[in-house]
């Protein structure tokens, strides 16, 4: 088949599908790093390979949906212990053995890389392991998640030590800009809290750093306690890498950090609509939820019933007050049946990349 052809074969099975256009262009983003609608024009620009594997998916799609349409419903209806455990599909063709490389960028969604970040890697690329040495600071360019960084989270930095990375946090797609989203440390070692905010933006982050770059490591409980026992560093006393990226993004110190530390908490709480047990709280999604006063959801974990209710029938933001503490107490993914109902909660309010990001807890 030429190019043209594959494509018309791959736009008319997809067609077949029962998922709407924004989850379709979703689960493309997700896989291939497409960004945009999906469409014949769109994968004119594709490159061979890709499309290639999209046909692929196509090609088992068209097999499914012609001679096995009913395939959940005939398997749950097989006797599986008479099943085979192995299976076999013949020899593995070579080209298909190499591994694929993690897609850069997966992590941002429908969002653009700041500026920052691309000019990060830049200064990354000029120090090279002095940018970790020097400021603690390992960019990733690829999706680094653990079991605690929130599904509307987007990685973009790590500390190099102990799993600890910095996000974005985008308030389920409410964040207009990256560059002004809130910055917040995930540190999945630490068995008490293990998410806490540490800046207003990107910007501020970098302040922080050039300030002392110690100060990231600290979640609010221990600030304190660090900020009494060391002084704020000199301008003579800086390294090459801190001057360099002083000098890039002209910077200048955070004078009081305590102030600010306090200040940040206060326009964190004017913002969100509902507290959640991982501090972080949910923002309004909507004028009438903007004018309710945060307050922390009660929740029956062990009634099951009642909180699948809430999960299908309650407003936009308790819902996602529920997916965070649920993933932040550990009830996810444990509690296949939660983690499930999390995932249909956050397509129906057409949060699909988020549900992505979720559903990789199950994997």
């Amino acid at each position: 088949m030429d190019r043209p052809a594959i494509i018309a074969f791959i736009m008319e099975e997809l067609s077949y599908t029962n998922l709407d256009k924004r989850e379709l262009n979703a689960s493309m983003e997700r896989i291939f790093g497409s960004k945009g609608e999906l469409t014949e024009e769109s994968l004119l620009g594709w490159a061979d390979g890709e499309l290639a594997t999209l046909y692929k998916i196509a090609s088992g799609m068209r097999l499914t949906r012609l001679h096995v349409p009913n395939v959940i419903e005939a398997y749950a209806s097989m006797d599986t212990s008479k099943l085979s455990s192995r299976v076999l599909f013949g020899q593995i063709d070579p080209e298909e053995t190499a591994h694929e490389q993690p897609r850069i960028h997966q992590q941002y969604g429908d969002y653009a890389v700041p500026l920052t970040v691309s000019r990060l890697y830049e200064l990354e690329t000029e120090f090279g392991g002095a940018m970790e040495a020097e400021l603690g600071l390992l960019m990733q360019k690829h999706d680094f998640r653990y079991p605690s960084t929130p599904p509307d989270f987007i990685p973009f930095a790590s500390s190099g030590g102990d799993g600890i990375h910095y996000c974005f946090v985008t308030d389920f797609g409410m964040a207009a800009d990256l560059e002004q989203a809130f910055i917040a440390a995930v540190s999945p070692m630490d068995s008490d809290s293990g998410i806490w905010l540490v800046a207003r933006n990107i910007n501020d982050f970098l302040r922080m750093i050039y300030t002392d770059q110690f100060l990231l490591h600290n979640n609010p409980a221990m600030l304190e306690a660090h900020l009494a026992k060391k002084p704020q560093l000199a301008d003579e006393e800086r390294t090459p890498a801190m001057a360099r990226l002083g000098e890039m993004f002209g910077l200048h110190t955070i004078t009081d950090l305590s102030h600010y530390a306090q200040t940040l908490r206060e326009q964190r709480n004017r913002a969100i609509c509902m507290e959640t047990t991982d501090t972080v709280g949910i923002v309004p999604l909507s004028a009438a939820a903007a004018r309710i006063d945060a307050k922390p959801l009660s929740i029956n974990w062990e009634d099951g019933r009642a909180l699948i209710a809430m999960l299908r029938e309650a407003e936009p933001e308790t819902k996602l007050a529920i997916i965070r503490d649920a993933q932040h107490l550990n009830r996810i993914p444990a509690d296949r049946r939660l983690l499930t109902h999390c995932k249909l909660a956050l397509k129906q309010l057409g949060l699909y990349h988020e549900a992505y990001n979720l559903m990789e807890l199950d994997r």
